[in-house]
């Protein structure tokens, strides 16, 4: 890694979450919906709606079997996670403009390590999500879980997803998640199928993220630091660290990742690789790469040119980490 060196403006985080879907009211018996009282996920649906992560339809409907977009699911994955969002806009993606109401979750998402994009540079807001992509995108927002799911080997890999009867379906990119969400019982599957490339539904989405990132167990303390929008964020470690930066170097991060700002290299022993952060005066980051120079309290926080790296420096700063 190239280290480099004075200051970022802090992120500002945004006072109010944006919601995947239209607001409704509830009905008088607690069930805030009209159409899900034969949906498998009828309770999680409730919950969730009832931790305002999702709503419904003006009409008072939840419409379970309907399809999901990338860009709602990323939604709805941030306030799962109960993330205040970030400011400002960076043109992350060349198909996210600035104002729609998924821009800033989008790009969130890609910092954090949730959601990639393609190769050439677009997020697709509006397509339909897969399976295979809510499965993979759920697991890298598990925080150092994921870092789990990667280092699964080969054997562990091929005994988990060997009960599937569709598993050669599943695109590479997608098996080390799919195989560690079913070794660690957040995916059963059905009739003896993932069916990856199929849509995923708002009521399987309702019930996987309530599985698998509303139900996790918190730390035993878990803190709060107020940001400028308002909004606290929830951790459970403060660290005193000694920060320098670092830009492109052409080559993927440790985890496997594209470098990008938000990219925080630390040592592992420290920080768990995949945990997720929040770094005032840089915002929010993911523990997703290593160096050779980083060691005990030091860290390396990627910029995305030469010369914003050169204005960071080298400075003490405290990293939350979030999970």
């Amino acid at each position: 890694m190239k280290k480099i060196i004075k200051a970022l403006p802090l992120l500002a985080l945004a006072a109010i979450a944006i919601f995947a879907m239209p607001n409704t009211s509830e009905a008088a018996d607690g069930n805030p919906f009209t159409d899900i009282d034969n949906s498998y996920a009828k309770q999680e649906i409730i919950a969730m709606y009832n931790r305002n992560i999702l709503t419904g339809f003006s009409d008072r409907t939840f419409r379970p079997k309907q399809s999901v977009t990338r860009a709602e699911f990323v939604s709805l994955l941030i306030n799962a996670k109960k993330l205040p969002l970030a400011d400002p806009y960076k043109g992350v993606f060349r198909d996210v403009p600035r104002g729609e109401w998924y821009t800033t979750q989008a790009e969130l998402s890609y910092r954090l390590g949730f959601a990639n994009g393609t190769a050439d540079g677009v997020f697709q807001p509006n397509k339909p999500l897969t399976r295979e992509e809510m499965i993979r995108m759920t697991v890298s927002a598990l925080g150092k879980e994921s870092e789990q799911a990667r280092r699964m080997g080969y054997t562990d890999t091929q005994r988990a997803i060997n009960g599937y009867l569709d598993k050669g379906q599943i695109a590479s990119w997608a098996v080390s998640s799919i195989a560690y969400a079913t070794s660690s019982g957040i995916l059963h599957g059905a009739y003896g199928k993932v069916e990856p490339k199929r849509y995923a539904t708002r009521e399987e989405v309702a019930a996987f993220l309530y599985n698998s990132i509303v139900k996790r167990p918190l730390p035993q303390l878990v803190y709060n630091i107020s940001s400028r929008g308002g909004m606290g964020v929830n951790y459970h470690t403060k660290k005193a660290t000694d920060a320098t930066a670092y830009t492109y170097t052409g080559e993927l991060t440790y985890t496997g990742m594209v470098p990008r700002v938000g990219m925080v290299a630390v040592d592992p022993a420290q920080i768990a690789l995949g945990s997720h952060l929040y770094i005032p005066g840089y915002g929010y980051g993911v523990a997703g790469d290593t160096g050779g120079a980083i060691k005990s309290t030091r860290i390396d926080l990627f910029h995305p040119d030469y010369y914003s790296a050169t204005l960071f420096g080298r400075r003490g700063m405290d990293v939350y980490i979030l999970d």
